[in-house]
C-alpha cells in the first residue's frame, strides 16, 4: 500500500479517526477529574556509613557500597518500616481507612498490612545522582498528609537501620561470650593437665622454658664460649711461660753488666777485684734469671692445663646434661604438647574474648550514620493530574485507535479511491487517467508530488474547450 493510498483511506474514514481521538480525549479527561489528585512529599536523608567503622576501622568498598545502597532502597520499602510508621501516624485507628478496607476486602486479611501495602505503592526511593543523599518521596491526596507520612517512614528507617545495626552486633556478641565461656574453660583444663604432669614427673617450668633444657642450653652456650677462647689462652700462657716483667728486667740488667765488665776487662784487667766482683754479680744475676725463667714457665703451664682442665670440666657437665635431657625426651615432648595445647586454647579465648568487647561496643553504639536533612517538603503543584501529559496521551491513544478501527473497516469494506486502487483489485496496469477539473488544485499537486517518480505511464487527458 501505497503513501497516496493510506491518504485517501485516512481521508474517506477521517470521521472515525477524529471519533476515536475525542473519544479518548473524553475518557483521558473524566479520568483526570474523577481520580483524587496526589501530592508528591520528599524526605532527605544524608547517608554517612561509608566512612571508617568508629569502633572495628572497616570501610565498605566499592562493590559492597552498591549492595548496601540497594538494600537500604528496598528497606525503607519494608512491611517493617512501613508498619512502624503506620502505627506512628496511627492510621490503624482510622475509621475511615477500616471502612474501605471491609469493603474492599471483606474483613479478611490483616489490616495493618493492608495500610502498609497501600503506602509502599506511594513510596519512591531514590539516591540523587553523584551524592549519598537519599530521597523517599511519598504521594497522597492531601500535601499535610503526605509530609507526615514521608517523616514517618525517615524517622522509623532511621530507627530501624540503628536497631539492625546494634541487635545483629549483640547477638554476634552472645554468640561469641559462649565461645570466649568454651575457650577460657578448655584453657583452665589444659591448664591443669599440663600443671599435674609437671608434678607427676618433677618437671620445673621457667619463664625461659624446662629447667633442665634450659641448664643444657646454658652448658651448650659455655662450652663453645669456652672453645672459641682456647686459642687466645694458650697465646696468653706460651706468652707468660717465655718472657715476664722481672725476667725482661734481669735480661737488662745482665747485658748492661756484661758490657760494664767488657770495658773493664780492657781498663782495669781481670785481676782487679771491680772486675772480679761484677763476674760474682754477672752469676748472681744468671742464676736468678734461670730462677724467674722456670717460674714463668710453670705459670704458663699452669695457666694452660687450667684452661683445659676448664673446658674438660665443661664437656663433662655437658655430656652429663645431655644425656639427662635425652633420657626425658618422652616426658619433654608431653610436657611441649601439652604446652601447645595451652597456648592454642588461650589464644583462641583471647580472639574470642578481644571480638565480643568490639561487638559489644558496636552493639552499643547510638549513632546510625543517617543525618536527616530539615523537614519533608511538599510540592504546591499535585503531580496527578498533569493535564499536558494526559491530554498528550490521550490524543495519541486515540489516533492509534483510531488508526486502527480505519484501517479494520476499510479492509472490511474496500473501495476503489484511485488508480491504485484500480490497479489492485483489476489486476492489470492503468494506461491513462482522466483528470476532474472539479478536483481542488492542493488535490492536484499532492498527488503529483506522491506519484512522482513512479514508473508506468500516467497521462492526464483534458476535457476539449
Amino acid at each position: 500500500m501505497s503513501l497516496i493510498q493510506l491518504l485517501r483511506i485516512l481521508i474517506a474514514r477521517r470521521l472515525i479517526l477524529f471519533g476515536a481521538m475525542a473519544l479518548c480525549l473524553v475518557v483521558a479527561i473524566a479520568v483526570g477529574l474523577i481520580l483524587p489528585a496526589r501530592y508528591p512529599a520528599t524526605a532527605r536523608i544524608m547517608m554517612d556509613n561509608f566512612k571508617p567503622d568508629p569502633v572495628t576501622g572497616q570501610m565498605i568498598n566499592a562493590n559492597s557500597m552498591r549492595t548496601f545502597v540497594r538494600t537500604q532502597l528496598e528497606l525503607i520499602k519494608d512491611y517493617r518500616i512501613i508498619g512502624e510508621a503506620v502505627d506512628e501516624l496511627g492510621m490503624a485507628s482510622n475509621p475511615q481507612l477500616l471502612a474501605t478496607w471491609q469493603s474492599e476486602t471483606g474483613g479478611v486479611g490483616d489490616f495493618r498490612r493492608w495500610i502498609s501495602d497501600r503506602i509502599s505503592q506511594g513510596v519512591e526511593v531514590n539516591m540523587v545522582e553523584n551524592s549519598n543523599i537519599l530521597a523517599i518521596t511519598y504521594e497522597a491526596p492531601n500535601p499535610e498528609i503526605a509530609r507526615r507520612t514521608v517523616n514517618a517512614l525517615r524517622n522509623a528507617y532511621i530507627e530501624n537501620s540503628l536497631r539492625l545495626r546494634t541487635d545483629s552486633a549483640g547477638r554476634t556478641a552472645e554468640w561469641y561470650r559462649e565461645q570466649a565461656n568454651r575457650a577460657l574453660k578448655s584453657l583452665e583444663a589444659a591448664e591443669a593437665e599440663k600443671t599435674k604432669f609437671e608434678q607427676d614427673n618433677g618437671i620445673v617450668m621457667t619463664s625461659a622454658g624446662e629447667a633442665e633444657t634450659v641448664k643444657l642450653s646454658s652448658l651448650q652456650a659455655a662450652l663453645t664460649a669456652a672453645r672459641s677462647t682456647q686459642s687466645v689462652q694458650q697465646f696468653e700462657a706460651m706468652r707468660q711461660s717465655t718472657t715476664s716483667g722481672v725476667v725482661e728486667q734481669l735480661k737488662v740488667q745482665l747485658a748492661t753488666l756484661n758490657d760494664t765488665i767488657e770495658q773493664a776487662s780492657e781498663r782495669l784487667g781481670t785481676q782487679h777485684p771491680t772486675y772480679v766482683a761484677m763476674l760474682a754479680r754477672r752469676e748472681q744475676l744468671e742464676r736468678q734469671l734461670a730462677r724467674e725463667q722456670a717460674a714463668a714457665r710453670q705459670a704458663g703451664a699452669q695457666q694452660l692445663g687450667a684452661s683445659r682442665s676448664g673446658i674438660a670440666q665443661l664437656e663433662a657437665e655437658y655430656e652429663q646434661q645431655r644425656a639427662k635431657v635425652f633420657a626425658m625426651k618422652d616426658k619433654l615432648d608431653k610436657l611441649n604438647q601439652l604446652a601447645g595445647e595451652v597456648m592454642m586454647r588461650r589464644m583462641q579465648y583471647e580472639q574470642a574474648a578481644k571480638r565480643t568487647g568490639e561487638l559489644q561496643l558496636e552493639a552499643n553504639v547510638s549513632d546510625s550514620g543517617l543525618i536527616v536533612l530539615g523537614d519533608a517538603t511538599v510540592s504546591p503543584k499535585p503531580s496527578f493530574p498533569n493535564w499536558p501529559i494526559i491530554l498528550g496521551l490521550g490524543a495519541g491513544a486515540g489516533l492509534a485507535l483510531g488508526l486502527v478501527m480505519g484501517m479494520l473497516v476499510e479492509l472490511m469494506n474496500r473501495r476503489v479511491r484511485g488508480a491504485e486502487d484500480l490497479s489492485l483489485a483489476a489486476r492489470v496496469p492503468v494506461f491513462a487517467v482522466i483528470a476532474d477539473r472539479r478536483r481542488p488544485e492542493w488535490q492536484q499537486t499532492l498527488k503529483r508530488l506522491l506519484t512522482r517518480g513512479k514508473s508506468g505511464p500516467a497521462i492526464g487527458l483534458q476535457p476539449a474547450q
